[in-house]
Parts: C-alpha cells; structure tokens; sequence
C-alpha cells in the first residue's frame, strides 16, 4: 500500500517518469454536481446538494489520458460519475486507447428521499468500465451464477463504516467490482481516494493499492482507516 496526500493532476507526470504501471484503476472522482438552493415556497427552507469546494469546478475528463497511459496492456478503468457526465467519461475513454465495454449501476437499497412529491427517488449511481484496446480483461463472474447483471444493490453507508466523507462509498459495493474486475496481487490505483473505499476493498481481498488524495482532511481519514489493515 501506497498512499500520496498530493493533486493527481501533477502528481502522474511523476508517475509517468518513473515508469510506472498499474493493473487497474478504479476511482469515485468528484462529480460537479454541487450546487446551493433553496426552496423558499416550502414552509421549511431545504439546502440544496452542496458537497464541499471539492465537488464545485471540477475537471472532468482531461486526468484520465493520462492516467490510461500507465495501465499495463490488459488494463482497466471504473470511473464512477454523475448520469449527466456519463458522455463526457465515455468519449474520453475511447479517445484514450480504451474500449468502454458496459456501465455499471450501484442500486441504493436505503435511498434517502428528496422531494418525493415532484421528483423520482434518486437511487442509482453509475461507473464506466472500460478496458484497453486489445486487452485480455479481467472477469471474475462467481461460478454460483449463470450470468451476471451490471446492477449492484447495496445500501447507504451507515453505522460503523460511516466515516465522515459525504460521498462514500459503500465497501460491500467496492469489494463486489474489485473481485470481479481484479485479480489478486494486482496494482489498483486510485486517484480520488477520498476516504479510501476502493483501498479498503483491495486490502481485504489481496490486492495492492495506490491511493491519491489531494485533500488533507480526506487523506488523514483514508490513511487512518487503511494503516489499521496493517496493524490487523
């Protein structure tokens, strides 16, 4: 395990001099989606999804060539991103040497509802997974099963595992891709570590982890919660 409290923005021309490879990288970058409202007709004033200065002016697409360029030839990316965006993440993928083979759908069993009387419950998030041009990928498809679909249903992080970090991720949901799209003792990188999800699901099933994390309070939380994989 290897973690780097820097920009991945600059960090990856380090990388890249160093000749670094990985085997996959999978990540849960900032959406931009934020955005402060409020609904003054209502009795009570609701805020509006408001994640943080991080969530607000970032850049979408321009990381991942970059990054792609250090995946080895069987290489993988899972990009998690909002609905919205889901173009812009493909269309960068395939100007980067890589072939987007399906979208992956984390169902919420818990949704917190939101203006339930003029919107639909917002229950599903979505990741591009995609793979190098002419790549042997990974697919690890458990044998119990006949086949299996894109969507994963796992609640909301709650209880013990609630971290702090306004748009974590669930681990079960984590574990699921890394298994299926990783092998063990494999490379994963991520970018946008934020309160390493993805690192946690690496260290128990196996595999090795690089985490990025630009912001300090974040990678404080990650580095805390992954050194105790060490200590165990």
């Amino acid at each position: 395990m290897k973690l780097y409290n820097v920009d991945s923005y600059t960090f990856i021309q380090q990388m890249r001099e160093n000749k670094l490879r990985v085997h996959h990288i999978i990540t849960d970058p900032p959406y931009n989606i934020s955005k402060p409202n409020n609904f003054p007709s209502m009795r009570q004033r609701r805020q509006g999804v408001d994640f943080g200065v991080w969530d607000k002016g970032f850049d979408l697409v321009s990381w991942i060539p970059q990054y792609a360029e250090i995946l080895n030839k069987n290489g993988s990316m899972i990009i998690f991103c909002s609905y919205r965006f889901l173009s812009f993440i493909t269309q960068a993928l395939e100007n980067s040497n890589m072939l987007v083979k399906d979208i992956l759908i984390w169902q919420k069993s818990n949704p917190m509802p939101r203006n339930t009387t003029r919107r639909y419950v917002q229950d599903l998030e979505f990741a591009v997974w995609a793979v190098k041009s002419g790549a042997k990928w990974v697919f690890n498809k458990p044998s119990d099963v006949p086949y299996l679909r894109s969507i994963f249903t796992h609640a909301l992080v709650s209880g013990r595992e609630k971290l702090g970090h306004p748009t974590q991720k669930s681990l079960k949901l984590m574990k699921d891709l890394i298994q299926i799209h990783t092998n063990p003792n494999e490379v994963v990188l991520d970018p946008f570590m934020g309160s390493g999800s993805t690192g946690a699901a690496c260290l128990e099933l196996g595999r090795e982890f690089i985490g990025i994390e630009r912001d300090k309070k974040f990678f404080t939380m990650a580095q805390k919660r992954l050194e105790s994989y060490n200590k165990d």
